[in-house]
């Protein structure tokens, strides 16, 4: 029996966004609503609707038949290439086209995002229990080089977005390609994958939504308390409830 898991994401507020210089609450660039995240959590809950769904299933066993009929070639790059998406920023910045965040900013952003993705995938990998299509473990679900790779190419997106477009789609295209890498190596599932890229993406759209409120609290002195928890039940839920209290 697959275990339910449940993220739990609260934020708490004891006072309301202090106002700026001219008395106007502050424009917040970083959001989490429907029209941005409607797509990484659209691909998290195809992949969970997969766990048990008969159609899906059969979905995940036909290509994987297809790929080992046709496609006799694995690719050991994805294990080193998971990391380009997100070491680009990095690279680019150095050579001379600076990231919207400075060093330290962004390095804090990446670093959030990659504890919160790890936290997911983890926590999903070791209750889901299920097995790779080699056989070689039960911890297919979801994919973690795969929502690394995506964790990484929507922080690109997000560094250069206003310098052109094209920098975040090359992150993502290098990103679905180690998304198809890892099907191809007979390690996951397509529902595997699919859910591993939309936790990727959502990670980091939450550490960004996260500090930049962070920054806003800390430029008004005010106080901030954050808290990631456990927790499991007797009905077989478990999962991580986070928060953060101003």
């Amino acid at each position: 029996m697959v275990m339910g898991l449940f993220i739990s994401l609260n934020c708490f507020s004891q006072q309301s966004i202090p106002l700026d210089s001219v008395g106007q609450r502050p424009k917040m660039e970083y959001r989490l609503e429907l029209k941005n995240t409607i797509l990484p959590v659209s691909l998290i809950v195809y992949g969970i609707v997969g766990l048990d769904n008969p159609n899906l299933k059969r979905w995940n066993t036909g290509i994987r038949s297809e790929v080992l009929e046709h496609i006799n070639t694995k690719y050991r790059a994805d294990d080193y290439f998971q990391y380009l998406p997100g070491l680009a920023v990095y690279i680019l910045d150095d050579a001379g086209l600076k990231a919207k965040h400075a060093f330290w900013d962004r390095t804090a952003i990446l670093a959030g995002s990659f504890v919160l993705q790890t936290a997911v995938v983890q926590t999903l990998k070791y209750s889901t229990n299920v097995m790779r299509p080699d056989s070689n473990a039960a911890n297919s679900f979801p994919s973690g080089h795969t929502a690394l790779a995506f964790s990484g190419a929507e922080f690109l997106w997000q560094e250069y977005k206003n310098h052109t477009i094209w920098i975040g789609l090359a992150g993502y295209a290098v990103a679905g390609t180690i998304g198809f890498a890892r099907i191809i190596n007979n390690k996951h599932w397509i529902t595997d994958v699919f859910a591993g890229a939309g936790i990727g993406i959502l990670s980091t759209k939450i550490t960004y939504y996260t500090y930049e409120r962070i920054k806003l609290r800390q430029s008004r002195g005010s106080q901030m308390h954050a808290y990631v928890l456990p927790f499991y039940n007797a009905n077989g839920a478990a999962g991580l409830a986070a928060g953060i209290q101003f």
